[in-house]
């Protein structure tokens, strides 16, 4: 599945944190796993993150600073042509919708990470947002049709989480805390954690400083007795196995130690993060410890105690923890890679040796719209004819995978009593074993783009009543409904 390159431009330091590389490591890791190669285009990246990446046997390319600006993007269109990038992976808030046309302008198909959905535009081929309060409004600015791919069934595990299969033995009561602020903290909230559980009578502390985290010498220094310190971790699964109970900030270690059914008491560093915590503890998967800026040690402490001797409440929040991630995230995404590539689909004329074909699919296509429908004569004689004849009608095949996976019949009108011309799409098919892969919406969206280029004064189209789905579509597209139509009905003779 994972034929060709992944270019990933993404970035990590102090400030922006790790969590955009290492979820892009998620991704490279199962394109890798299914026979592809990725290539990380970074601008800035801790030298522990450099050196884990080549071990994994990841190529790394250097991107001109400042990241995001037109430079950087001329630069990520000339590192995907020289590498053969069937996908260029954008992940970070610094790239602006300035770099993502720069990129697009290099022909390159783009999947984009995006976390807040408010940027002005999303010019991608594919957008991911696997957050739990994902949702497609902020997506659809401009009428967009860009295919989504939202909420936590798209939360993409590393290798080392997403092969675990383990089953957590809760212990009557918890004594091991693992704290894990990401791989730079940029709040430095990680002593005062320490400080607070560092004196609970019964409980053994370990601190994990990430990678990018440059206070290692004062938390080391600073840490109490029943603190331990590990720098730049190796078997963060193993930690998470051992541990009763996790302290975090959100993040990409939120998902792993869900799916891993860990205790976790989740702190927010933006408004984004505190929705998403928020929703996972009305549903009892996490415990929300508020925003990082309003840090409260004698609460964190209170309620590490509180969970430590409830299991009732640990066991609950375990079994949770595995409902909201199933660690099939990549192979999810993996997927949408496929179906959304290059070539993955595109639509072809339909030739006059292939009527017969043509038409037993109509026909079927018709049927689903009316149970009753059975094609006359005239329909048989002529429908095609009729089609083919008219230079202002297109009558395309949907081929995806290299098969007919459908057609589609657009065109031009002019008007009843105006010099003008409407642009009409009268017929989209896509048969059942092809449907619910996105294919009617991108295939709608090129004959709109062909249709668009003459210059129509409108583009229009019916839908038959009792069809929600096609509904759903067209008003997803930037349709609108402006009429009804109505046909006499006569009693037959």
């Amino acid at each position: 599945m994972g034929e060709g390159t992944l270019l990933i431009r993404a970035d990590a330091n102090v400030s922006v944190g790790t969590g955009h590389v290492m979820r892009c490591l998620a991704l490279a890791q199962a394109w890798q796993d299914s026979g592809g190669d990725a290539v990380f285009a970074v601008a800035e990246i801790p030298s522990a993150i450099e050196q884990r990446l080549a071990g994994e046997g990841f190529s790394i390319v250097r991107m001109p600073e400042p990241a995001g600006g037109a430079e950087d993007a001329d630069a990520t269109v000339r590192a995907a042509h020289e590498c053969g990038a069937v996908w260029v992976v954008i992940d970070g808030d610094r790239f602006d919708v300035g770099f993502l046309q720069g990129v697009k302008a290099g022909r390159s198909r783009v999947l984009l990470f995006d976390d807040f959905g408010e940027r002005e535009s999303f010019p991608a081929d594919l957008i991911l947002n696997p957050n739990s309060n994902a949702i497609e409004e902020p997506y659809r600015k401009g009428g967009s049709v860009t295919p989504l791919l939202l909420g936590e069934s798209y939360v993409m595990l590393r290798r080392e989480f997403a092969s675990w299969r383990g089953e957590r033995i809760l212990p009557e009561k918890a004594s091991k805390v693992l704290v894990t602020l990401g791989g730079s903290d940029p709040d430095n909230l990680t002593p005062k954690i320490a400080e607070a559980l560092g004196h609970l009578a019964g409980y053994e502390i370990t601190v994990i400083a990430g990678p990018g985290y440059p206070y290692l010498r004062q938390l080391e220094q600073a840490g109490p007795p029943n603190v331990r310190v590990v720098f730049n971790a190796k078997n963060m699964r193993e930690l998470m196995e051992q541990a009763d109970l996790a302290v975090i900030a959100a993040g990409g270690t939120l998902w792993e130690l869900l799916y891993m059914q860990c205790v976790t008491l989740s702190y927010a560093r933006n408004p984004v993060q505190s929705k998403i915590v928020q929703e996972l503890a009305e549903k009892g998967a996490v415990h929300n410890m508020g925003a990082t800026i309003d840090f409260d040690g004698s609460a964190l402490a209170t309620t590490v105690n509180e969970l430590g001797r409830s299991k009732k409440m640990r066991r609950q929040m375990t079994n949770l923890g595995r409902q909201v991630v199933d660690g099939k995230g990549a192979s999810r995404v993996l997927q949408a890679l496929k179906e959304n590539g290059a070539g993955a689909v595109e639509m072809l004329p339909v030739s006059a040796a292939e009527r017969g074909e043509f038409l037993q699919m109509a026909e079927q296509h018709f049927r689903d719209l009316n149970l009753d429908f059975v094609p006359k004569a005239d329909w048989t004689e002529s429908y095609f004819e009729g089609i083919q004849s008219n230079p202002d009608y297109f009558l395309r095949w949907i081929m995806a995978d290299g098969q007919r996976a459908g057609f589609i019949l657009f065109g031009f009108e002019k008007h009843r009593f105006l010099p003008r011309t409407t642009g009409n799409i009268f017929e989209v098919y896509v048969r059942p074993s092809h449907r619910r892969r996105g294919l009617a919406r991108r295939c709608a969206q090129m004959a709109i783009d062909e249709l668009e280029k003459r210059g129509p004064s409108k583009i229009q189209l019916e839908v038959v009543q009792g069809n929600p789905g096609a509904t759903a579509l067209w008003l997803s597209m930037g349709f609108r409904k402006v009429s009804e139509r109505y046909i006499l009905a006569r009693a037959k003779k």
